[in-house]
């Protein structure tokens, strides 16, 4: 269970140490603890308080996790959460809002740039 094997860390960490419980935590900050599916729930009700947003941070390598872990953490974001968060946000997203910077996106309009800048230095050289 995430909530059992992250609980000493968080307990553990300075910036928790002595503070709210793990799950007061949970309820009053974006800090989620749990499986695949607990964080794509708790994800996606963020657009209630946020709004339309383009980009989510999501803290893996915290509070001393071993590594081991965080490789498995990081698994299960690229395979099960953002696959499914980013379908959902795109059914949801309002028309006014535009897609989020994905990398192919921001790479094919790095292509486009270049192929105008070429073709802008050709023509003056042409001239």
């Amino acid at each position: 269970d995430a909530i059992r094997e992250f609980r000493p860390y968080f307990d553990k960490a300075p910036v928790y140490g002595n503070g709210p419980s793990l799950e007061d935590f949970q309820a009053a900050t974006p800090l989620t603890v749990g499986s695949p599916q607990q964080v794509i729930d708790k994800t996606l009700t963020f657009r209630e308080h946020f709004g339309d947003y383009q980009r989510q941070l999501f803290l893996m390598d915290h509070a001393g996790l071993p590594l081991k872990t965080v490789l498995e953490q990081l698994d299960m974001l690229g395979e099960e959460v953002v696959p499914v968060l980013r379908k959902e946000f795109d059914l949801k997203r309002p028309a006014h809002v535009p897609d989020g910077p994905t990398h192919a996106a921001l790479a094919a309009a790095s292509r486009e740039l270049d192929t105008a800048a070429t073709r802008e230095h050709k023509e003056e050289v042409l001239q």
